[in-house]
């Protein structure tokens, strides 16, 4: 059994393929695990020996908490909208992998509503995407999404003082990187 330390997701022989069309390495068996199926980290992230996730709450300065209050929306926004694409799309593959992006996506807010320690997820504004009516137009706005979602961490990084949240951002961002990888291919 392994855990994620950044989600706090246990890894197990039922589970460890999830979402595995939202990677660019496939796990050949639960052994050999190159990033969490539940929030897409590192398998540098990925204990055996598993103490306590880092995605807990703690009293954090006002500044972290509305910056991992906006990061928390950005990733529903993003969970949201690939779902409703996956809906939307024609290609069955695209299909597969926007519906694996959204979970992950969910997965990313609730990391952050965790760190803020708040119990749901918010209730955003409802949005339509049917005027991207083809697999094209789905794929290009997933694309500047994931880049919306990798500057954010950028910027918002060298603000927050609490080097646990740091480590997250960082790990999350790199997850939103192979996003741009996957959605391109």
């Amino acid at each position: 059994m392994f855990r994620c330390v950044i989600c706090g997701m246990i890894i197990n022989e039922k589970n460890y393929n999830l979402n595995s069309n939202a990677f660019l390495n496939k796990h050949k068996d639960k052994g050999d695990l190159f990033y969490c199926p539940f929030c897409g980290v590192g398998k540098e992230f990925i204990q055996e020996e598993y103490e306590k996730d880092l995605a807990f709450y703690e009293e954090l300065d006002p500044n972290t908490v509305k910056i991992l209050d906006h990061a928390m929306k950005l990733e529903v926004f993003n969970g949201d909208f690939y779902n409703k694409a996956s809906r939307l799309c024609k290609d069955f593959k695209n299909k597969k992998v926007f519906e694996d992006l959204s979970t992950i996506e969910f997965m990313h807010a609730n990391i952050h509503r965790r760190l803020i320690g708040i119990t749901e997820l918010p209730k955003l504004a409802d949005i339509s995407y049917e005027k991207y009516d083809n697999d094209i137009k789905l794929l290009e706005l997933a694309k500047k999404r994931e880049e919306h979602a990798v500057a954010y961490y950028d910027k918002y990084f060298f603000q927050i003082e609490n080097a646990r949240i740091k480590k997250i951002f960082n790990a999350l961002k790199a997850v939103e990187k192979e996003h741009i990888i996957i959605i391109i291919n």
